[in-house]
């Protein structure tokens, strides 16, 4: 159990972190819902803040989330009913496969002061996936791209998939190379 200040100060610093991987992250997007941008650092936010604070950085991350989503992405392009449950899935993917790694013990990410690398690059696979099929699903039927084209299954899932993994990737090591002694010391899961 974290104590109230903590808790205030994880969600802020969770919340900033997301909102700047996304504005980060705008500058590079094509406005287009049913493409992926194909380096996605916001995933690698939402993973590391799950790693440091456990779940309880669940607010900070859809906070987060939601103002990007609002605030940078113009009300996800005027899709204001879907955008909102494709950031949920977003948010709630890392929660899924950490839930899913523990239950089959791989979820050790860190041993001896240490990261144990192989269950973080799974973590960021896993929650991928689940992130990219959960809005295929949501999406594929009920959204037009640019110009109203259809949706493209393959290059959708393609997309997504590859920019959350290659975000979630690089965002995640990046940070963990530069402030793992900070990391490991305030880690409260």
């Amino acid at each position: 159990m974290i104590d109230t200040s903590t808790f205030i100060k994880t969600t802020i610093i969770t919340a900033v972190v997301v909102f700047l991987t996304s504005d980060l992250m705008s500058h590079f997007d094509a406005g287009d819902i049913t493409i992926g941008n194909y380096l996605w650092l916001p995933m690698g936010a939402k993973i590391l803040a799950f790693l440091i604070f456990g779940f309880w950085a669940f607010p900070g991350v859809l906070l987060g989330s939601l103002m990007s989503g609002v605030l940078l992405y113009d009300s996800w392009n005027g899709n204001t009913f879907y955008g909102p449950i494709g950031t949920m899935a977003g948010v709630l993917a890392p929660m899924a496969a950490i839930s899913i790694m523990r239950i089959f013990h791989l979820s050790n990410f860190f041993k001896d002061d240490k990261l144990v690398y192989g269950h973080i690059i799974f973590l960021v696979i896993l929650s991928s996936l689940i992130n990219t099929l959960a809005k295929f699903f949501l999406f594929v039927d009920k959204v037009k791209g640019v110009d109203g084209k259809e949706v493209d299954a393959l290059q959708f899932i393609l997309s997504y998939l590859t920019g959350d993994i290659l975000g979630g990737l690089v965002f995640v090591f990046l940070i963990v190379k530069i402030f793992l002694p900070v990391i490991i010391r305030n880690k409260l899961n």
